[in-house]
């Protein structure tokens, strides 16, 4: 019979990988209503500040987290914070107009980004050892079965109910998740530093304001360079030095995450958007692309992830390959929306060309995440808690500037009322343009343990 310290523990893991799995459904949950919620309330024109306002809320909420773990205990923080995350949901599933949803969506992303950081809080606490490492493996790999599981209840629920309901019905679970993980936590408080200082978390809050400014004509677009140049240099500013510089293979690895990640994961939202608003794909058709890509990706990052790449050789193949597979659908998805290729089934190969681009970034996430933390043949002046840090900072980095871009750019297509598909070819240029960047930076790097002898 288990003792009840071992009790405990197993309780607060199974509440967190469930956490982790509610956490991969609400990542797909987001995506299928968008484009569903906009034309409800005819704001497609409002995509970028949709998307800038969780970018926003996602990067105050970290620094605002770690800035409560130093005042408050463990316990009371998670149940308040899952109360805000709930308050915000139902205010925006009960929203009459877009602007309630926003400020639904803001305090709901905030409170999702100061749980953040108190859920590791809560892991390293609660649990310990083979215990932690073991929890945090099953966590990871929760999102398999979110990749299934999370289209699938999009769609159902959307489709049975509405995206209203589909925001709700969940909630129960994950309040009970939490529940268990704050009433079987004991012993002494742990704190966390911010990963980003507030100052720089003005700086790219103004950044991510300026590119998905709801203003009009050549205003719009000084706007989005504006933003864009100010992300960029926050990134420099934030990344170890010489990241997007220095002739240095974790360094180089850095850069190539930034634009992988800024890449796919701006496609990943525009992939809803654009089977949605060019080619009419209902609720049903939005989950089963959603659950393609997502599940290949999933499964050929735990295949990979069995069998890493063992040299610079076979990364440098198995990533170049992965990064040409998102580089042609994303040139694919811009010739349809250009015309280029007719739309006879389009629906059905957005779902392929789809499925193609988790394959790919499955294939190079999981080898280029190694990378961080091999031992560099030669010093790079990175340190391993450096190197930490920057493999969490470069992905927020390069979603809040990649995401809220494109969704901008083909936010401007609505200023007739009726989507321009043109603006949807230049969103999905852009993240070909992005992978095509990551391949530059990949393709000179590579695992430094063995380096070509293994």
């Amino acid at each position: 019979m288990l003792v009840p310290k071992k009790r405990k523990g197993l309780l607060i893991a199974i509440a967190v990988i469930l956490l982790e799995l509610i956490a991969g459904m609400q990542t797909y949950l987001s995506q299928l209503i968008l484009p569903i919620m906009a034309a409800e309330f005819g704001s497609q024109d409002y995509y970028g500040l949709v998307m800038g306002v969780a970018s926003v809320a996602s990067m105050v909420g970290l620094p605002v987290g770690a800035a409560l773990l130093q005042r408050f205990r463990l316990p009371r923080l998670l149940l308040v914070l899952t109360a805000f995350l709930c308050a915000g949901a139902i205010i925006s599933a009960t929203s009459p107009n877009i602007g309630i949803y926003l400020i639904g969506q803001f305090i709901r992303g905030l409170s999702a980004s100061c749980l953040a950081m108190a859920s590791l809080g809560a892991v390293a606490l609660g649990l310990s050892g083979r215990a932690r490492q073991l929890t945090l493996a099953f966590s990871s790999a929760s999102w398999v079965v979110a990749s299934i599981v999370g289209p699938t209840y999009a769609a159902w629920a959307t489709q049975l109910f509405s995206w209203r309901w589909a925001m709700l019905i969940y909630l129960p679970l994950l309040i009970a998740a939490r529940f268990v993980v704050a009433l079987n936590l004991d012993g002494k408080q742990t704190t966390r530093k911010a990963p980003i200082p507030f100052a720089q978390v003005l700086v790219l809050s103004v950044a991510v304001t300026l590119t998905v400014l709801p203003v009009a004509g050549a205003l719009r677009g000084l706007c989005i360079a504006g933003g864009v140049a100010l992300l960029l240099r926050a990134s420099v500013a934030l990344l170890p030095r010489g990241t997007f510089t220095a002739q240095v293979p974790r360094k180089r690895a850095l850069a190539g995450m930034f634009f992988l990640t800024g890449a796919y994961f701006a496609a990943n939202e525009l992939v809803g958007l654009t089977a949605h608003d060019l080619y009419h794909a209902q609720v049903g058709t939005l989950g089963w692309i959603l659950l393609a890509g997502g599940l290949t990706w999933a499964v050929m990052g735990v295949l990979c992830g069995i069998r890493p790449a063992g040299s610079p050789r076979s990364y440098r193949l198995r990533s170049g390959v992965g990064v040409a597979l998102i580089a042609l659908g994303a040139a694919a998805m811009v010739g349809m929306c250009i015309g280029i290729s007719g739309t006879a089934n389009a629906t059905t190969v957005i779902l392929v060309l789809w499925a193609v681009c988790g394959l790919g970034m499955g294939a190079t996430y999981v080898d280029t995440l190694n990378i961080f933390f091999d031992e560099p043949a030669v010093d790079d002046g990175i340190s391993m808690e450096q190197i930490a840090g920057a493999s969490v900072m470069v992905e927020s980095l390069s979603q809040a500037m990649f995401v809220p871009l494109t969704a901008s750019t083909v936010a401007m297509g609505f200023s007739g009322g009726e989507p321009n598909a043109t603006f949807y070819g230049l969103a999905w240029l852009f993240v070909l343009a992005g992978s095509v960047v990551a391949w530059m930076y990949l393709h000179a790097t590579g695992p430094q343990v063995g380096a070509e002898t293994r």
